[in-house]
Parts: C-alpha cells; structure tokens; sequence
C-alpha cells in the first residue's frame, strides 16, 4: 500500500494515516493507525476502500447512544471495538457536537477526559497497540476524542509537540462540508492539553502509565508503531 497522509472518501471525512511523522528512535509506520469521523456514512466505495486497504479493527470513541443511533457501516474483516472515551460524563456537563459554539468548552472536554476517563484511554491504546493488521479510531466528527487518542499515540512514542498540534488542527479544515460541529480545532486547545499534561505527569508516556499501561504495553506499542533503520 502506497503510504498517503489523507484519503479521498465520499461518506468518510477527515480519513488520514498516522505514519510519516519524525519520533523517537526513528518515524512512525505508514498504514498502522488511521483516524476518521464515523463510518455511518460510508458509501459502497468506502467500504471497498477500507477492506482492501486490510483495516483489521475498527475502534469506535463515541457514546453508545451514538453508536446506536447513527451505527458504523460493516466492513469485512474488521473487529469493532466500542469504548466511550468520554466515560460516564453525561453529555449535558459538556455540551459536545452541536451545541459546542467556541473552544473555550473544548478544552474543558478534554481536560475531563485525561482526569476522568484514564480506565477509558487505556483500554483505547491497548486495542489499537494489539490489533493484527491496521487500526482505524474514530469519533463522530474525527477531531476531539479522535484527536484527543492521536496526540496520545503519537507523544508515546516521541512524536514533537509542534506536529501534533498540526495534525490536529488541520481536522476543522477536512470535516466542514462533513459536520455542522462548529467549534473547529484551533490549535490552542491542543496546546493547553499537553501543558495540562505535562504539569501533571511530565510526560504523555508517564500519563499512560498513570492510566494503567504498563512499560511492556508502552513498548509493545513502540514496536507497533515506529519503524527504524537501526
């Protein structure tokens, strides 16, 4: 498979590959994690595209409310995984989706996501680090809890603070014709994030650690993840 940032889809937006992006110890893997806003408009084509690309496992971020109401589309082969990174924050506490009008609440969303939902984003990190083949995780518009699980993904394995943050804020850019979200993906969310962590734990991996990965899932996932000439 031909490595490629972003795919041309007609019911998926904001469909791009993780890899090619300078780490620790080497660049991430093309074709290993790929993150997308939800399958429940996925056209024939799509599917095709997804089945022959070999997506292995599909990881879905959303509510289960979500998940019954607006249900990913089959694709053959893959194993669907549901896991609300959200946990059990009720919706109302932090207005998500439509109702979100500006970033000030999307920070605060994400801040309740890394204090309240670790079980949550371990569980996340362990499905995509142990899938066979390629992964794809996704939320409803692809760029908060999807976002959220990249940054996650790629500061474990030494990803920079700088291209993070792009490949974060590029999703407002990739969803507008997709989403009437309009909150967009201005990069200080993103940045105020990381500080939280980092005056927290240090460092994205000693926050895993603090969810409940262990060092041989971190490296297990490594392993995964980035490729090395060494």
């Amino acid at each position: 498979m031909l490595a490629c940032r972003r795919y041309s889809m007609k019911g998926i937006a904001n469909f791009r590959d993780l890899g090619g992006y300078v780490c620790q110890g080497g660049i991430t893997r093309w074709g290993v994690f790929f993150r997308s806003t939800s399958l429940h408009k996925a056209e024939p084509e799509d599917i095709w595209k997804l089945e022959q690309m070999g997506i292995c496992s599909i990881l879905d971020l959303r509510y289960p409310d979500e998940q019954r109401q607006m249900p990913d589309r089959e694709v053959k082969g893959a194993v669907w995984h549901g896991v609300s990174l959200m946990g059990a924050i009720p919706v109302e506490e932090i207005h998500v989706n439509d109702t979100v009008a500006d970033t000030r609440t999307l920070i605060r969303m994400y801040r309740q996501m890394i204090h309240h939902s670790r079980d949550r984003i371990a569980e996340a990190v362990r499905l995509m680090t142990e899938a066979e083949g390629p992964a794809l995780f996704h939320c409803a518009a692809g760029k908060d809890r999807t976002g959220i699980l990249a940054m996650l993904l790629l500061g474990a394995v030494g990803v920079s603070e700088e291209d993070i943050i792009s490949d974060y804020q590029v999703s407002a850019n990739y969803i507008k014709d997709y989403t009437t979200d309009c909150s967009g993906s201005h990069e200080s969310n993103m940045r105020k994030l990381m500080r939280e962590i980092k005056d927290n734990w240090g460092t994205v991996t000693r926050f895993l650690n603090v969810c409940g990965l262990t060092e041989k899932e971190l490296g297990d996932l490594q392993k995964k993840f980035v490729w090395s000439d060494r």
